[in-house]
């Protein structure tokens, strides 16, 4: 039996094991946890580049990734956290390890871009970090924002660019605290203008209902989280990228609208309900050549778990 044969199926069946244990209350492990190893794709990597014969590689990768599951529940409640922020550039010395007792003053956020009808684009940038994200409904402002959970505060900012208001929100860096157990995030977008979507996403749920919106562009780049994603067909071309680690995503595209799926993608379980395939790496519905709108997705990944349909 070859290494390259069995690499991913063993890494596939011992994060399954792990999520198992996290279902029995026996681990605390979660999407978030994935991104905090991932310095154990770079152990795998070098036990399948070692000059060694591939029964040996395959006794190395059983015996890491059992030894992974053992010792997992040793790291502490909040590792992932730690590890995944610090990743992200936030500094660890805003934690205060020994002091458990500082009070956080996070109350709910509300905030608002005010409309304004010579803006007929909007850009939207959000750094998603960790949390559950919810991005549906109509606003009369060109956008509304809500939070409430205790990972910090939220900033925003706006300009105006040729008729484009660009709009960022993120994470404020001073405000993270060390003890989160809980971010969620409401967004809602003016309907009239057309939208561009840039979001950065670490460990997060996202859930995105797009039909009421205009979507000319959006490009997710996502670590280890779970994307829900429904797009409509008021854009006559609507182009997505995904940039994923290990990631499960799913998006549903009007059987109206022509799609186009380009996979660039490692290792995945893909489901793709009503495309042929056309070309290496390329899947097209029936309608593409004909329908007046088209949806344009292109799909990099490496472990992730993808499911495409139609509705």
């Amino acid at each position: 039996m070859k290494y390259r044969h069995v690499f991913w199926a063993i890494l596939l069946i011992a994060i399954g094991v792990l999520f198992m244990l996290n279902n029995f209350g026996v681990l605390d492990f979660g999407f978030m946890a994935i991104w905090s190893l991932w310095p154990l794709i770079l152990i795998l990597w070098g036990i399948s580049i070692l000059p060694i014969k591939d029964c040996i590689k395959i006794i190395a990768l059983v015996a890491v990734l059992a030894l992974t599951v053992i010792f997992f529940n040793r790291i502490s409640e909040n590792s992932s956290w730690k590890h995944f922020n610090h990743f992200r550039g936030f500094n660890n010395s805003d934690w205060d390890e020994e002091d458990d007792t500082t009070t956080y003053n996070y109350q709910p956020q509300n905030l608002s871009v005010p409309y304004d009808t010579l803006t007929g684009k909007g850009l939207l940038k959000l750094d998603a970090a960790a949390g559950n994200f919810n991005l549906q409904g109509i606003t009369s402002d060109f956008l509304s924002f809500n939070k409430t959970g205790d990972i910090g505060n939220y900033s925003i900012t706006t300009n105006d660019n040729n008729g484009r208001k660009e709009i960022t929100l993120s994470l404020e860096k001073s405000a993270i605290r060390h003890s989160v157990s809980d971010n969620k995030v409401d967004i809602k977008l003016n309907d009239k203008p057309s939208w561009n979507l840039d979001f950065d996403i670490g460990a997060a749920e996202i859930t995105m209902d797009l039909r009421d919106y205009k979507i000319d562009t959006t490009t997710i780049d996502a670590g280890a989280s779970a994307l829900d994603i429904k797009i409509g067909n008021k854009s006559q071309l609507t182009v997505m990228t995904f940039n994923a680690g290990a990631s499960s995503i799913k998006v549903e595209v009007p059987k109206e609208s022509a799609c186009q799926i380009t996979s660039e993608s490692f290792m995945i379980s893909k489901e793709f309900e009503g495309f042929t395939k056309t070309g290496n790496g390329i899947y097209q519905t029936a309608n593409f050549t004909s329908a007046k709108n088209k949806v344009m997705l292109t799909v990099k990944t490496a472990v992730s778990k993808i499911e495409i349909t139609r509705y």
